[in-house]
């Protein structure tokens, strides 16, 4: 099995995962060799266990025969000079290669690739080499430092100022020295936000589309809606901020776009609101769909689906829209007996009540939906889930399907869970905690809380949470992250930025 050579520590590896134009050599994102053959047909690269050189013949090594003339530069390092050494290389040596440190103990100090080994067990001069990823006993190593030795900024703390990546720290945390890290979204803190290349300043006075910048520039350091260089009225509404400096409040449309573009309505000659297909106006454009967040909207108009979208997946309201004004269990919008019978949700939309009430997903309680006549079993269990077995014991909510006898045995004495007693309407609390005390407050209702056993009113039962309703998905069975829309669940989107 070839095994990914994608272990070395080159500065350029981390900048072509960023938005710089870095490029590596194809060497140092090959297949590493299994057995010390290299180059050709084979599609092998060398590594410092068999020597990082490849040869003419297709063999990896370290003297000269291997990394002298001939030496295949696609499938290894062909850096090293020096001839054969005429006893055998060992620990501390100084490094023929550029591999240091590891099995081999190279040393770097007096190498050719740099002075400084890295903890990946590379030489080299970089901060990525010298600062804090640095290995004293086979190199040189300067102070720890706070700049960033994978191309990464903000966020982590690192900074990009002589990094070798380039000296902006983009909006989304990455160093380089393009338009799209110096400009727009900069974050000062952690660097330059000037473009330091001149081959991005405008020299003819355009800007914006050709890519070119006004800041530094002979016309002017605003780049205008036109995309010319200028000043005073260039700075203005329209200004291309990405492009130069602009004044406050150049975010307002100019030729009637929103949205996407970034631009918003509020103060433009057009109107107010931003429409849903990204125009600004007035009127139309103000109801469904319109975008709260380019200018000014009619209440409640941004919670209206403009997508077809609905219900959990993204909170929005099927009423009013123009697919249809129910629901369905899918999350989509329509007006058809799939949308409005079994599995519409009432909650965004209108539906066919009768119909819905029985549950098609297997929850059940805070929903409204009864397991009683649903496929997956008569009983709704306390944490709201409908079946046969254990859903229909202690917590088995009797008001969405049947129970058995005796279900809801409460506790006397404080205890709850394991000694299957329950502690809703006990006279300790309605909430079983983790530990299996009944009582009130956080401690018993939110985290760890024993929905079987009570109720717990902190946790999540209809996978609404956070800012929504003030409740954790922890221990809700719907996933134990809550999104920054309000949701649980257990994806990236879920767990992600969000409570």
């Amino acid at each position: 099995m070839k095994v990914a050579g994608l272990f070395w520590l080159l500065p350029a590896f981390v900048a072509a995962q960023s938005l710089t134009t870095a490029t590596l050599s194809p060497w140092q994102t090959g297949e590493v060799t299994p057995d010390g053959t290299c180059g050709g047909d084979t599609g092998f690269v060398c590594s410092p266990i068999w020597g990082a050189c490849c040869s003419k013949d297709g063999q990896c090594g370290r003297s000269s025969k291997f990394c002298g003339e001939g030496c295949q530069s696609k499938a290894g390092n062909c850096n090293a000079a020096a001839p054969a050494p005429e006893v055998p290389l060992g620990p501390g040596n100084v490094s023929p290669d550029g591999s240091c440190g590891g099995t081999n103990e190279f040393v770097c100090g007096g190498s050719a690739f740099g002075d400084c080994c890295s903890t990946q067990g590379w030489c080299g001069n970089s901060t990525a080499h010298c600062g804090n990823n640095c290995t004293p006993d086979f190199g040189k190593c300067g102070p720890p430092s706070n700049v960033t030795f994978d191309g990464q900024c903000g966020a982590n703390g690192k900074i990009c100022l002589d990094s070798g990546f380039g000296d902006c720290c983009s909006s989304t945390g990455w160093c380089g020295d393009k338009v799209d890290h110096c400009g727009a979204g900069c974050q000062k803190g952690f660097g330059n936000c000037t473009l330091t290349n001149a081959g991005d300043i405008s020299t003819d006075g355009f800007c914006g589309k050709n890519g070119k910048t006004c800041k530094g520039s002979t016309f002017g350091d605003c780049c205008s809606a036109q995309g010319f260089c200028g000043k005073d009225s260039y700075c203005d509404a329209g200004c291309q901020s990405k492009f130069g400096s602009c004044n406050a409040e150049t975010d307002i449309s100019t030729d009637g776009f929103c949205g996407k573009n970034g631009k918003t309505c509020k103060g433009s000659t057009y109107g107010d609101c931003c429409s849903k297909e990204g125009y600004c106006g007035k009127d139309g454009h103000c109801g469904a769909g319109c975008q709260t967040a380019f200018g000014t909207c009619k209440a409640d108009s941004g919670s209206v689906s403009t997508d077809g979208r609905c219900g959990s997946f993204n909170g929005k309201t099927c009423k009013g829209s123009t697919f249809g004004d129910c629901c369905s269990v899918g999350g989509w919008c329509g007006d058809k007996k799939d949308h409005c019978d079994a599995g519409c949700q009432s909650k965004f939309g209108t539906c066919n009540r009768e119909a819905s009430n029985i549950s098609t997903d297997g929850f059940c309680g805070k929903n409204g939906k009864t397991c009683k006549g649903s496929t997956y079993g008569d009983c709704c269990s306390a944490q709201g889930y409908c079946g046969k077995t254990n859903h229909c014991d202690a917590g088995c909510q009797s008001n969405f399907g049947t129970c058995n006898a005796g279900s809801g045995s409460v506790s006397t004495d404080g205890s709850c869970g394991k000694n299957g007693k329950t502690c809703k309407g006990s006279v300790f609390g309605d909430c079983c905690s983790q530990h299996g005390y009944c009582g009130k407050g956080d401690d018993f209702c939110r985290t760890g809380c024993q929905k079987a056993f009570g109720l717990c009113p902190g946790i999540s039962a209809d996978a609404e949470c956070g800012s929504r309703n003030g409740k954790t998905c922890a221990g809700s069975g719907l996933g134990n992250c809550c999104s920054s829309n309000g949701f649980c669940g257990s994806t990236a989107t879920h767990c992600g930025q969000g409570w």
